[in-house]
């Protein structure tokens, strides 16, 4: 990418798995054996940051509320004032590609490694497994911003870099950047088949059956969501009641099925609504979401948030190690979402629809999640995909789904007059809004004649 790599030559190591991305030597010099592989995957993975998702699905939607004490912090995406020159658009575009541009030369190199041992060929191969996948999830985090989700195929959607490349490569049409991401998600399934579940501290089988369980629900493919999905909660248990606050400390592995860890602050703090350093709170939850919650019976609400007071309850979901503030793992996964994504598959009008599994598996998250649960069941598809987003926004409140599944649905955001302010300027986001897909940065199309702007941005 043209501007992407002007970025890269500034990037310092943001974490300690950053390790020797080999980003300035020779390959074939850099790449000698599977360890240095490793190194090179571990590099790929350091420079992800996770967060930009957070930050974009939490500060367009509903769920939060601004605080007195903020002193602009997140307001221009708060108040949907996206532009080209957005910080937060030019971030989540050199941050993937990056990353994209790393892992692609750790799959280069891997094709002239020869291993030693089978325990080699073993490491060899989940290395590729694993950057295959990576790959693939990296330009659909990118897709899920900067293109809308209609089903033409010829809609343009996002660049797919197959090769550590500086040039300036158009956008790929829908059909094609789909044809080379399954193709991407059928190798890393192939090559890390043997491996299973290895760790969720790198992407695992499971982690990437969950990517393509996802990826079908975007592509309205219900049926593959549901076996995707399906594989991954036949795997792996959802975490009970009273150990699902240990999931946000990080002291349990839960119910995570890909994290990346944050050791420590230099690892990257997640700065969303408040500041690590002092006590300045940006933003507190949105009256509106705290009214959908069971506030006494709900895990999720005593363990992510402290009422300070009526109209002022601070948001600490990513707040809950000891003398580590706003330190946490960033859950790229977890076997919930598996849940929700069956369910709306489910719940869809086809010959695939079964509202009785539907509301099963909403019920099941309710088992773990509430004291006193009241079951659910769907007598239409309509009241089935409302409860089920309803539920799912509680799930995954500030852990990057809420714009992607709004914008997914055709609903607009609408904000309560109590949760508007003086500086708050915008109370609702149409569902027609060109804002529901992020402008291409204007630094990429400033340096690359080949990229077209989204619309309502030239």
């Amino acid at each position: 990418m043209a501007a992407v790599f002007a970025f890269a030559l500034l990037l310092g190591c943001e974490s300690e798995l950053n390790l020797s991305p080999f980003d300035s030597i020779d390959a074939e010099a850099a790449y000698q054996n599977t360890n240095d592989l490793n190194a090179g995957a571990l590099g790929a993975y350091g420079t992800i940051s996770g967060q930009n998702i957070y930050n974009i699905n939490a500060l367009m939607t509903d769920n939060l509320r601004r605080a007195s004490s903020n002193t602009g912090q997140g307001m221009q995406l708060f108040n949907h004032n996206v532009v080209s020159g957005d910080g937060t658009a030019l971030g989540a575009w050199q941050n993937a590609y990056v990353a994209i541009d790393r892992i692609n030369r750790v799959i280069d190199a891997s094709n002239n490694i020869e291993p030693a041992t089978n325990a080699e060929s073993d490491l060899l191969n989940r290395i590729r497994g694993e950057m295959f996948g990576l790959r693939a999830w990296q330009h659909f985090d990118l897709f899920r911003i900067f293109s809308s989700y209609g089903l033409n195929g010829t809609d343009l959607a996002v660049p797919y870099m197959l090769q550590s490349d500086i040039g300036k490569p158009a956008r790929t049409t829908k059909d094609e950047f789909f044809n080379l991401l399954l193709s991407d998600i059928d190798q890393a399934i192939s090559l890390l088949g043997p491996a299973g579940f290895h760790s969720n501290r790198r992407l695992n089988l499971h982690a990437v059956e969950g990517l393509r369980a996802r990826v079908a629900l975007y592509r309205q493919d219900w049926s593959a969501a549901i076996e995707y999905a399906s594989r991954v909660i036949d795997a792996l248990n959802l975490t009970p009641y009273d150990e699902y606050a240990g999931l946000w400390d990080d002291s349990n592995q839960g119910e995570v099925v890909f994290k990346l860890p944050r050791n420590t602050a230099s690892d990257g703090v997640i700065e969303l609504t408040e500041r690590a350093t002092n006590p300045d709170i940006f933003f507190f939850a949105s009256n509106d979401l705290v009214n959908q919650f069971d506030t006494e019976g709900d895990i999720r609400f005593q363990t992510w948030f402290e009422i300070l007071e009526p109209g002022r309850v601070r948001v600490m979901k990513y707040n809950q190690r000891p003398g580590q503030k706003n330190v946490a793992d960033i859950k790229m996964l977890r076997v919930s979402e598996m849940y929700f994504i069956r369910a709306e598959a489910y719940a869809q009008p086809g010959s695939q629809q079964n509202l009785e599994a539907a509301a099963s598996d909403i019920n099941a998250i309710k088992e773990v999640r509430y004291q006193n649960p009241e079951m659910v069941g769907f007598s239409s598809s309509e009241q089935a995909l409302t409860e089920i987003r309803a539920e799912k926004r509680l799930e995954f409140v500030y852990e990057g789904h809420r714009y992607f599944d709004l914008k997914r649905a055709g609903l607009p955001v609408q904000r309560l007059p109590e949760d508007i302010d003086g500086a708050t300027t915008s109370d609702n986001l149409p569902a027609n809004s060109h804002m529901f897909v992020f402008p291409i940065p204007q630094a990429e199309i400033f340096a690359n004649e080949n990229m077209i702007q989204n619309p309502g941005y030239e």
